[in-house]
C-alpha cells in the first residue's frame, strides 16, 4: 500500500480554521454569539449604520449567507433595523443596546483562543505566520487574475 501523501496547504489551513471556528463558537456560545457574527458586530460596534449590502461586502460574507446572519442576530436582539433614508427598497443596520457588552467578553475570549493557538510560538514565529497568511490571503483575493497552468 502506498503511503498517504502529506497533507495540502488549503487541507492544513482548513483544518485550522475549522478547528478554531469550532473552538471560537463553543466559547462564544454561553454569551448567545457565534463566531461566524463576530466581524458584523465588531463592524457595527464603531458605531456606524450600514446596509446588508455594505456588510456582506465589508465582511467578504456572501448575501444570502449574511441575510441569515442578520435574521438571526435580529431574533437574539443583537442588532436593529431601520428604514434606509437613501434607499426606500433597503434598511440599515446597527448594533442592538446590549449586544455591545457581549461583543467587549467575545473579544476576550478571542483573543485567549488566539493566544491557545499559537502556544509555544515564539514571537519570531508568530510574525512570521501572521505575514505569510496575509500573502496567501492577498494572493487568493487577486480573483481577476487568470488560474496559473497546473504543468
Amino acid at each position: 500500500m502506498a503511503p498517504l501523501s502529506a497533507p495540502s496547504l488549503a487541507q492544513l489551513i482548513n483544518r485550522a480554521a475549522r478547528a478554531f471556528a469550532r473552538d471560537a463558537d463553543n466559547m462564544l456560545r454561553p454569551l448567545g454569539l457565534r463566531y461566524a457574527q463576530v466581524p458584523a458586530l465588531a463592524l457595527l460596534n464603531e458605531g456606524v449604520e450600514l446596509t446588508q449590502k455594505e456588510l456582506a461586502e465589508a465582511t467578504g460574507i456572501e448575501q444570502p449567507s449574511m441575510a441569515q446572519l442578520l435574521a438571526r442576530m435580529d431574533r437574539d436582539g443583537l442588532i436593529r433595523r431601520k428604514p434606509n433614508p437613501h434607499d426606500a427598497r433597503s434598511q440599515t443596520i446597527q448594533l442592538a443596546g446590549g449586544a455591545e457588552a457581549r461583543l467587549t467578553e467575545a473579544h476576550e475570549h478571542l483573543v485567549a483562543l488566539d493566544q491557545r493557538a499559537v502556544a509555544g510560538f515564539t514571537a519570531d514565529e508568530i510574525a512570521t505566520l501572521r505575514h505569510l497568511l496575509t500573502r496567501l490571503g492577498d494572493n487568493l483575493d487577486r480573483r481577476n487574475d487568470p488560474f496559473p497552468d497546473p504543468s
